[in-house]
């Protein structure tokens, strides 16, 4: 299931993100009415920044000669993404059928509900972020390409992070009343995508400098964590701090990012294979359990084992079901979808010239 060829720092980064979001809403667990798990649910910003890392790498490798197109970059990573959200939704309303949940709208199909109301399925705001983002990149990409050059990134994407921030301090003057999801608005949270597109600019064009980041950005890798622990402390905040919040993640995943690019590890006793093994295959399975753990939990909470008496057994079980869905999951649908598109690039790349861009872009995507 694994391939050698996988970066062993980014899977363990993805499967921190997806296991601090699995347990963050299947178990709660509070001391002194604090809710001590909460904040893991911040893997969804290590999510945004890995996602901005690997889109960022795809789109300056792409976009290095004259014949960057825009249906191959959309059309790669749609054919990545949406076949999965979509058959998730029909998983959804399925379980809607025998376990009552809200009902979903039609503007779930064009990804608006961050903007129009989140009434079900409630991981998908977060979709919607990265599916705009992949949607404004390039174009956003080739206009800044073509007027103000390549180099440019290195100075706009840094000031491109404040943004974010920026626009959520400034909202309530200017929105009001304020939507009660009105932190899940696109432009309002997408630091983490826009850190990882810097790092991914210098990856890509500046590799001595990225290379050279490693020392320095060692010193904000307490960043999230001291981010998490404050929200356990200090979980009655101002909307000013609420605001900064977002930003401290996006920097401090992006530390980690970098940090655990570098990592190899090449166990060799059984054990230390296992975890790997582990650690990858969490990984691979990280969005089809992040599509579907939040459907498959309350189902089989409140319905399937409805009469059980809470407590650990109960949590354990649901918890083991609720994974094992996501997986399940990932071989019925993620894998052929991956494996579909993989085949069709791989065809398409036999009939490119060496040294396209589109054949970079194929090699990155498989």
């Amino acid at each position: 299931m694994q391939s050698s060829s996988r970066n062993i720092g980014l899977d363990i980064l993805r499967a921190a993100a997806i296991l601090g979001v699995f347990f963050c809403h299947g178990i709660t667990i509070t001391i002194k009415d604090r809710d001590i798990l909460g904040p893991f649910g911040s893997g969804v910003e290590l999510f945004f920044v890995l996602s901005g890392f690997l889109i960022g790498r795809i789109y300056f490798r792409s976009s290095q000669g004259e014949s960057f197109s825009f249906w191959n970059f959309w059309r790669s990573r749609w054919w990545r993404t949406l076949p999965p959200y979509y058959a998730a939704i029909l998983v959804y309303l399925i379980v809607r059928l025998m376990a009552p949940a809200p009902g979903l709208h039609w503007y779930y199909a064009l990804f608006l509900q961050n903007y129009l109301g989140v009434t079900g399925f409630g991981p998908s705001w977060s979709l919607c972020v990265e599916e705009h983002f992949y949607l404004l990149l390039p174009v956003a990409g080739v206009v800044i390409d073509r007027t103000l050059g390549r180099r440019s990134w290195r100075y706009l994407l840094p000031a491109a992070i404040l943004l974010p921030l920026a626009f959520r301090l400034l909202t309530p003057a200017f929105l009001k009343p304020l939507p009660a999801q009105w932190f899940w608005f696109t432009h309002l949270h997408c630091d983490g995508l826009i850190v990882g597109v810097y790092l991914a600019y210098l990856f890509v064009e500046q590799h001595e400098v990225f290379s050279a980041l490693k020392a320095p950005l060692k010193f904000l890798l307490p960043l999230a964590p001291l981010t998490m622990l404050t929200g356990i402390v200090w979980q009655h905040r101002p909307e000013s701090i609420n605001a900064l919040q977002n930003t401290m993640y996006a920097l401090g995943y992006g530390a980690w990012l970098r940090y655990s690019y570098d990592l190899r590890w090449i166990p060799v006793q059984p054990m230390g294979r296992l975890f790997r093994w582990a650690f990858q295959g969490v990984a691979l399975c990280s969005y089809s359990v992040y599509l579907t753990h939040t459907i498959f939990d309350p189902a089989i909470r409140n319905h399937v084992l409805g009469e059980m008496h809470r407590g650990l057994a109960k949590s354990a079980i649901v918890l083991t079901a609720t994974f094992l869905g996501g997986v399940i999951f990932y071989f019925l649908v993620e894998r052929p979808t991956i494996r579909t598109r993989d085949h069709y690039l791989k065809r398409n790349r036999r009939t490119l010239p060496e040294g396209s861009p589109m054949v970079k872009l194929s090699d990155e995507m498989a």
